[in-house]
């Protein structure tokens, strides 16, 4: 499976896996954690999106939640790089590359989860200004945010066409403290609540009404950045159960002695090379531009999620007692790879999604 990777490729993996490993042995700070990446030349203004890809299963082979923090950063910089103007590009996308930014993406709202288009968040035009209010849901680094890539509508009638980009500050809205959630609980998810909020028109990212297609773009890529946190938790669940079920020894034999636990890790290593290859032919599917980049996109981010999610249902029971302790690897594991089903579109849309593309 790695030969699909080159050695340079396969290279880096290994060396953002080893820094990571040093670097997560102490207190985790998101954004140094961003910037560290960026000194050490992980993250640069040239770095491929293959490149993106790897160090975001690498890192989240050592912790899994961490992996929403890197897809959204990654997600916003995209939005920059395929939507800004000249102007805007200059002000915020070396500052969100280097990490000296940290960005949250916010669309959802309390009636608006799977159908963006649901979106009540008003923006009006004032003058030069546009005034914002409105309520957002599991806003994505939220709380630990320096700027909010903003979905809002323009129009006066509700209609998809009025939904519009915006980038605002973070500081000049009410970001409520972290929303608890099952897993993925080390990358914050906040409500935020807008009110009156006056910004200059310059910060409209796109055209007025390109909102749901930078949307759906960046969430596009945004499955596939999930599918390499899936990916890297099934490495980190695979490791740990291999390592564990040699070790312990039950009845006088290694419990990977018996058949089921064996069977186990069977299955985790062959549906470990299934999400690979899924995940590695939707990278190649976005650097050249194929026409079944959505497709792909939905297929990796399903397929990859939902065999995290039973692989870590295994991995907690060949660790028997020690993995219900919530400390544990397979523990955490096991309630981010639940989590992992439902954001970025469900798994039951992405159905529909692969669907419609064959149609």
């Amino acid at each position: 499976m790695q030969t699909l990777l080159d050695e340079k490729s396969k290279t880096f993996k290994s060396d953002v896996e080893i820094f990571t490993h040093d670097f997560l042995s102490k207190p985790i700070n998101l954004k140094n954690l961003w910037q560290s990446l960026y000194k050490k030349g992980f993250i640069s203004s040239d770095s491929s999106f293959l490149n993106d890809v790897l160090l975001t299963q690498a890192v989240c082979k050592a912790n899994p939640g961490i992996g929403l923090f890197l897809l959204t950063q990654f997600a916003c910089i995209n939005i920059f790089k395929n939507h800004a103007n000249n102007k805007l590009k200059e002000k915020y996308l070396n500052k969100l590359i280097s990490g000296e930014y940290i960005a949250c993406f916010s669309i959802t709202e309390p009636n608006a989860g799977s159908d963006v288009t649901m979106i009540e968040t008003i923006a009006k035009k004032e003058n030069s200004n546009y005034i914002i209010n409105g309520h957002k849901v599991w806003a994505s680094n939220g709380e630990i945010s320096d700027v909010i890539i903003l979905f809002a509508q323009t129009r006066e009638y509700k209609d998809k066409s009025g939904i519009t980009c915006f980038i605002i500050p973070s500081k000049n809205v009410e970001i409520k403290k972290d929303t608890p959630k099952l897993g993925v609980k080390i990358t914050p998810s906040n409500e935020i609540f807008i009110k009156d909020l006056k910004i200059p028109a310059e910060n409209q990212i796109g055209e007025t009404g390109d909102g749901i297609k930078i949307a759906l773009s960046a969430i596009t890529l945004g499955r596939i950045y999930c599918a390499a946190q899936a990916v890297g938790l099934l490495e980190g669940i695979l490791n740990e159960s291999v390592s564990h079920a040699v070790k312990r020894n039950q009845f006088g034999k290694r419990i990977i002695d018996n058949q089921a636990v064996a069977w186990y890790v069977a299955d985790m290593t062959k549906d470990l090379d299934g999400a690979k290859l899924l995940l590695y032919k939707a990278v190649w599917a976005k650097e050249n531009k194929s026409n079944e980049l959505n497709k792909l996109s939905s297929m990796t981010k399903y397929f990859s999620t939902e065999y995290a999610q039973k692989h870590s249902v295994k991995a907690v029971q060949i660790f028997g007692g020690s993995g219900l302790n919530e400390d544990s690897y397979v523990a955490q594991a096991y309630k981010d790879a639940k989590v992992l089903e439902i954001y970025e579109g469900t798994n039951e849309i992405q159905k529909v999604i692969i669907a419609r593309e064959l149609f």
